[in-house]
């Protein structure tokens, strides 16, 4: 993430070089906007409801792993109870049983964790992919030279941060 980060900063850097240095034709004057994309993405409400269906979806997993926990508990509570008698063939079975389970039960949260993650590089994607669109709409009705991400530049003045814009419209296409 941080070499994507920094590739991106470079980028933007040469862009902004390019432009600033190339000679201004009859295009008219630069106009540079910024704008704070992990800001759009904790306060869109698009993005509220879509983390709002993955949490969901996540609790409902998360229920699964629960109870598949306690029930590999309650076989180790079983296993270890001194008053259970057991043949030594019965045991060697439980407790083949509960490290079989033990096994299962990793696969899942492993499996689980995988499945989260790419949820929401997906919903990230999606997102960033929306916002994309609505910047180069501002560009292109606006007349913008060039719209930043807040994260690549060293410094900026307020006037020129479009983020509460972008969000507004960003949830009024929702």
């Amino acid at each position: 993430m941080s070499k994507r980060i920094l590739r991106s900063a470079l980028f933007m850097g040469l862009l902004l070089i390019a432009v600033a240095s190339a000679p201004v034709q009859a295009a008219g004057p630069v106009k540079i906007g910024i704008i704070d994309l992990p800001r759009i993405m904790r306060e869109s409400q698009a993005a509220k409801d879509a983390r709002a269906v993955l949490m969901k979806d996540l609790e409902g997993k998360r229920a699964q792993i629960m109870a598949k926990d306690k029930e590999l508990k309650a076989l180790d509570e079983e296993l270890k109870n001194p008053q259970l008698k057991l043949s030594e063939e019965a045991r060697k079975e439980k407790t083949e049983k509960l490290a079989r389970e033990v096994k299962e039960f990793r696969r899942l949260d492993a499996d689980l964790s995988e499945e989260l993650k790419k949820k929401e590089v997906e919903l990230t994607s999606k997102i960033i992919a929306d916002i994309r669109r609505i910047v180069q709409s501002l560009i292109k009705n606006e007349k913008y030279t060039l719209i930043l991400e807040k994260n690549s530049v060293v410094g900026s003045d307020e006037a020129v941060d479009v983020t509460e814009r972008i969000l507004k419209l960003y949830d009024r296409q929702r």
